[in-house]
């Protein structure tokens, strides 16, 4: 499935939204009986803010409010994703949305529904491998000699599967590149030990490699070295 058809299929289209010229004390007793959290407010048919009942409760033990309509709070503006976006596209946006809701909109605009932010950061984690079925590795390599194919190959070597994998600069001058592998491996230690034997240096790996018991570390090392004679 492609990202952009995950966003479609988890678009909830019928969750109620208000237009900016509603009465507050209308859409907060809906929402009271609805018990919704948030409720979009659209302008012209476009999203201008994501309306809290925390928003909207002063409202309720005021007189002088009953006539006051949604667009004269001041409610925090939000923005939108687009349907057409693909979710790596707009990751970089999520942590702009306050609410849990999201709103999304057409390619031109127009608000079409909400899809919740945990979907989408449970499926980042999903892509990328990042529950508890992988292990992490971390390597630093020289940036100017860097290539890809032959760490990914010196893994295979070792029966490691390479399920996803990022970059970022070991440094702020940008000397020297840190790979963050996600893996499916059946032996982490032995795939450490060789690829320090290749000449790679290991930033990090999941912490159930480190052993508490260095006498059993000893003999793995001895294991492995017998083994490699």
């Amino acid at each position: 499935m492609l990202l952009t058809e995950y966003i479609e299929s988890n678009l909830d289209r019928s969750f109620p939204f208000f237009a900016d010229d509603t009465l507050v004390v209308e859409v907060l007793a809906f929402m009271q009986k609805r018990g919704l959290e948030f409720a979009p407010v659209l302008h012209d048919g476009k999203i201008v803010a994501m309306a809290s009942i925390m928003d909207l409760l002063p409202s309720e033990q005021s007189t002088m409010t009953n006539g006051v309509l949604l667009r004269e709070l001041k409610l925090e503006r939000v923005g939108s994703i687009g349907l057409h976006e693909h979710v790596f596209d707009i990751f970089s946006r999520i942590g702009t949305f306050s609410s849990p809701l999201i709103a999304v909109s057409e390619e031109e605009g127009r608000y079409i529904g909400v899809i919740e932010k945990t979907l989408l950061l449970e499926r980042i984690a999903a892509i990328f491998h990042l529950g508890e079925e992988a292990v992490t590795l971390e390597l630093n390599v020289p940036s100017f000699e860097l290539k890809l194919s032959e760490v990914i190959a010196a893994f295979e070597k070792n029966d490691a599967t390479v399920l996803s994998f990022g970059m970022y600069s070991a440094t702020p001058e940008g000397e020297g590149m840190v790979i963050a592998f996600r893996l499916q491996t059946h032996d982490l230690f032995r795939l450490v030990k060789n690829l320090e034997k290749y000449g790679y240096s290991i930033r990090y790996t999941s912490t159930f490699f480190r052993e508490k018991d260095d006498e059993m570390r000893e003999k793995a090392l001895e294991f492995i070295h017998f083994m490699d004679m």
